[in-house]
């Protein structure tokens, strides 16, 4: 199963839940969706416009809400957003918007967060886990079920998808014949080496497919890494609040017959298990090198961005994407 394919999977989000609180939940994950598809609306619409110049679209309608979204997002990410317009290459206006939803997308996550942490805090003895944990299980399972919307997005920032009045319904509903333009992959939006004779050269379909399951799975990990670090974050400031002093539970009288002593991991086993995981993702990074220099051979005239592609789809990859594998190859 791919990284991609990991994120898309999802238990049902009410599992477990108390009848009660689906309500106020579902409330939630709609906002959600609704921020989803407001601030994914503004940055495609005018992603596609800055992409192509010489189309008549009538943008006005996105300026102001531009503008509102800047604020939301904050200084540091507006500063980033004009730097990269301000190099006005398509890569470079691509990631702008890109990055600009992605911001955003991680503010709406993280604000939702917190209204969870109050929902668990309130009801954490019927939840079946601490309330932090629940909410940010729960803030995980509703950044991943918009997974696809990253798909869609890439695809309608590029192009206008053409009406072919014969063709099948799937492939009008998830437009698979798409083919993505290089300048997606070309720095600063991702690692090739720019070339404006390419941005609109087409990769393969299955190459296109990598290309955008890669920036979906970037969204997922953006967000969630963001997530991480607020939840530890919350929970030490918790853990810093003075607790009330209890009495002490009383004691059952000692019996060791009854009561085995739970025995401590010896330190010179983590270290073992350290030490294999480490020869594990040596290992593994090795055999990416060998399958590298033998597409090289077999295909001298692809690029580095179909051996990665070709090589994150293959088992020795074990759900690593092609832009993980290109930076640990780059350093051997």
């Amino acid at each position: 199963m791919s990284l991609y394919d990991h994120y898309k999977y999802r238990e049902p989000w009410d599992k477990d839940l108390p009848t009660d609180l689906i309500p106020p939940i579902k409330h939630l994950r709609s906002t959600f969706d609704n921020l989803h598809q407001y601030y994914g609306q503004i940055t495609e619409k005018l992603c596609y416009y800055r992409l192509h110049p010489g189309d008549a679209e009538d943008i006005e309608e996105y300026l102001a809400p531009l503008r509102q979204l800047q604020g939301i997002v904050g200084v540091p990410a507006t500063q980033r957003f004009i730097a990269l317009l301000k190099t006005g290459t398509p890569p470079a206006i691509f990631k702008a918007f890109f990055d600009l939803y992605m911001d955003a997308m991680t503010r709406s996550a993280l604000a939702i967060f917190f209204q969870l942490v109050d929902v668990g805090k309130a009801n954490e003895s019927r939840l079946g886990l601490p309330h932090l944990e629940w909410a940010e299980a729960q803030t995980r399972g509703m950044i991943r079920s918009k997974i696809q919307l990253i798909d869609m997005w890439i695809r309608n920032v590029c192009d206008k998808q053409p009406y072919e009045p014969n063709e099948d319904i799937e492939e009008r509903i998830f437009w698979r014949k798409w083919q993505a333009p290089m300048l997606l992959v070309m720095k600063p939006s991702r690692y090739i080496l720019y070339d404006p004779e390419r941005n609109w050269e087409r990769l393969d379909l299955a190459d296109s497919r990598g290309v955008f399951e890669a920036f979906a799975v970037d969204y997922v990990i953006h967000i969630e890494e963001r997530l991480k670090q607020v939840a530890g974050q919350t929970a030490l400031a918790l853990a810093k609040q003075p607790k009330p002093v209890l009495p002490p539970a009383p004691q059952a009288p000692s019996n060791p017959e009854q009561s085995p002593k739970l025995e401590e991991q010896p330190p010179r086993l983590r270290s073992t298990r350290r030490e294999e995981q480490r020869r594990e993702t040596q290992a593994k990074y090795k055999s990416s090198q060998k399958e590298y220099l033998s597409l090289k051979k077999a295909n001298p005239d692809k690029s580095d961005v179909w051996y990665f592609l070709r090589i994150a789809r293959m088992e020795i990859s074990r759900g690593s994407n092609s832009e993980t594998i290109r930076k640990h190859m780059k350093r051997r």
